[in-house]
């Protein structure tokens, strides 16, 4: 007789079914339905206050657009002002300039006047004591970039008050040396070829400006410039400059 095999059985866990209860999703959708009307309620309370407060939100946009509008134009006048406050200042520092200036200017004038009139003072003394009426001033020689070529400038004036007009022959000679003799060049032979005299008529002064070209190896030592008159009360006029003291622009 065979021998019974015994089998061994494993113990299984028995799960136990979840029972769910209705009672709790019953006080889940109470809870939301709570917030929900909280939520209405506050919204309900809120739009109650901004009626209260008298709060418009379609006047509050019209108010704070206007308000953004008026704000662009002050700046936009601001920025004006302030351009115009530039060119005022500006302006007035020109001005303040040119003020200085015409003080300046009027200074200097005064100056001149009060030289002139010491000037004219002197000539009529020279006048009164017959020594003349004709008066050559600020009598100029400057060189020229061009060799041998220079420019002359001197004012000729005439002091006496009975004479209206003056009319004359301006006459200039060169004096110096050539190839070491002594040599005068008549105004034609340093001046292009021009004419031996230049013919003025003038009231009171009359400016005088030329060129002097001078030969080849001619020295200057001096100028003499003379106006023949033809009116009868004036005198022969004859002044002597010096070439060396008279040449501006040289060291």
């Amino acid at each position: 007789m065979k021998p019974v095999s015994t089998v061994k059985v494993q113990p299984k866990r028995i799960k136990t079914p979840r029972i769910v209860h209705h009672q709790e999703d019953r006080r889940q959708w109470q809870l939301l339905l709570l917030l929900a009307l909280l939520l209405v309620i506050g919204w309900q309370a809120y739009s109650w206050g901004v009626r209260q407060g008298g709060y418009d939100s379609k006047r509050s946009s019209e108010e704070i657009t206007a308000l953004k509008t008026s704000l662009a134009q002050q700046q936009t006048e601001i920025r004006d002002l302030e351009a115009e406050a530039v060119r005022y200042r500006r302006q007035a520092e020109i001005e303040q300039q040119a003020n200085r200036e015409l003080q300046q200017q009027m200074v200097a004038f005064e100056d001149e006047k009060a030289a002139l009139e010491s000037e004219v003072e002197m000539l009529r003394s020279l006048v009164s004591n017959d020594t003349g009426s004709l008066y050559i001033k600020n009598f100029t020689l400057r060189p020229t970039d061009e060799a041998n070529l220079y420019q002359f400038a001197f004012t000729i004036v005439q002091v006496m008050e009975k004479v209206k007009a003056t009319r004359g022959k301006l006459v200039m000679k060169l004096s110096g040396k050539l190839k070491g003799k002594k040599k005068r060049l008549d105004y034609e032979a340093f001046s292009n070829g021009e004419d031996k005299a230049m013919k003025l008529e003038f009231s009171n002064y009359e400016d005088v400006t030329g060129q002097i070209v001078l030969p080849e190896g001619f020295e200057p030592e001096s100028i003499l410039i003379e106006f023949l008159p033809r009116n009868k009360e004036l005198k022969k006029m004859s002044k002597t400059f010096s070439w060396s003291e008279n040449l501006q622009g040289t060291e």
